[in-house]
């Protein structure tokens, strides 16, 4: 009689152990590729809008003027030969995309990552928003961290996925955890059947 309640009370104990994890969110389909929003215990991450060809979702920070965003947008691709190629064109293009007069860019470096065994580039960009506060007060620099993932499909290279993590900060609430959080949001991307 002992030995089950013994058991019993392990089992419930199991039990309520599961129940207390946190549940693996449904995976977001788009056109051709899946993301999911980060695991956790409380859900502070909402779907600010949601298609077959882009995902945006987002949450408010610890700190005033702190937000996380995620953007996820199926592209179109040019032919590579290479993946240097990828990554010459991504940070070109990155290049063009940001506006010197709202942006002063201190760090943009492309390098190649692989997901799930297929070639991709991934960019980091660190910049000053040049603004100003209301009246006559001094400029406030808003500081923007990105870490973008740029996944051609296995299956049709010229189908991709744009998948952008950016952290909106004032200087002095600089994330440590910035860059593990993108690359585990970054490895929720599966390419799906076309």
């Amino acid at each position: 009689m002992k030995s089950h309640r013994l058991l019993a009370w392990i089992l419930c104990a199991l039990l309520g152990a599961c129940a207390s994890q946190p549940k693996e969110p449904p995976r977001i389909m788009m056109q051709g590729f899946s993301i999911s929003k980060p695991q956790e215990k409380e859900p502070t991450w909402i779907i600010a809008k949601q298609s077959p060809e882009l995902t945006i979702i987002g949450k408010q920070g610890r700190f005033s003027g702190e937000s996380f965003i995620m953007q996820a947008t199926i592209i179109k691709l040019p032919a590579f030969g290479s993946i240097d190629e990828l990554i010459r064109h991504v940070e070109s293009t990155q290049r063009k995309e940001i506006d010197p007069k709202r942006y002063r860019v201190s760090r943009l470096e492309v390098k190649q990552q692989k997901i799930h065994a297929q070639s991709c580039a991934l960019s980091r960009v660190e910049a000053a928003e040049r603004t100003t506060t209301d009246g006559t007060g001094s400029p406030v620099n808003m500081m923007l961290e990105t870490l973008t993932l740029i996944c051609p499909h296995p299956k049709d290279p010229s189908l991709g996925m744009n998948m952008a993590y950016s952290h909106r900060h004032f200087p002095e609430d600089v994330d440590p955890q910035f860059s593990e959080d993108a690359a585990t949001l970054m490895q929720t991307l599966a390419f799906e059947p076309l």
